[in-house]
């Protein structure tokens, strides 16, 4: 797996202040009775969590190698989401695509931020 598919790094954005969230709603049952219920997501393409590789790379706390016939990582969810905030920190668009890369789901998660 690649970090891309890593959902550990959309929980270390919320808790490093990524300013994109995009409404969603769900139903879920409430006394029995179904009940719309909104939230917001910080939602977009997830490609740039690869960056997440390098980064945990170069401060050692990652593991890399052969498990079976497999390529793996490994690495503490701590470490992922420790080096996620340090970077949303200086960067807070750090994981979507620039605008002129024409990625629509970093373009709406864009368009989400607050003014």
């Amino acid at each position: 797996m690649n970090h891309d598919a890593d959902t550990t790094i959309h929980h270390a954005q919320i808790l490093g202040g990524a300013l994109y969230r995009r409404a969603y709603y769900c139903t879920v049952l409430r006394d029995g009775r179904p009940t719309r219920l909104e939230y917001t997501e910080n939602n977009h393409c997830c490609q740039r969590f690869n960056l997440v590789d390098g980064w945990l790379h170069e401060r050692g706390t990652q593991a890399t190698g052969l498990v079976g016939h497999a390529y793996a990582r490994l690495a503490r969810s701590r470490d992922i989401v420790d080096t996620v905030v340090e970077r949303i920190a200086k960067d807070r668009l750090v994981f979507l695509h620039p605008p002129n890369a024409h990625c629509d789901e970093c373009d709406n998660a864009r368009r989400s931020v607050p003014a």
